[in-house]
């Protein structure tokens, strides 16, 4: 899970400098803590799914484009 976390938090970084905002502008538009969002973005935080919604729209876009795929075992 932990890798999850971090392509999660590039994923949402990545959105973000897209969108040409910074952490303090989605922290606004989002009403999630700066360091909160620091810290999801580093990969060192648990993100719920009310959160990443927040998130998502205050980026205006989908969950799909921020979540990363999941990769199933084989067996």
């Amino acid at each position: 899970m932990d890798d999850f976390s971090k392509k999660l938090g590039k994923n949402i970084k990545m959105m973000r400098v897209f969108k040409d905002q910074s952490q303090a502008e989605l922290s606004f538009k989002s009403g999630l803590d700066q360091s909160y969002l620091s810290r999801v973005e580093n990969g060192t935080a648990n993100v719920t799914v009310n959160k990443l919604c927040c998130i998502a729209n205050a980026l205006e876009c989908n969950l799909d484009e921020l979540v990363p795929a999941i990769n199933q075992p084989k067996g």
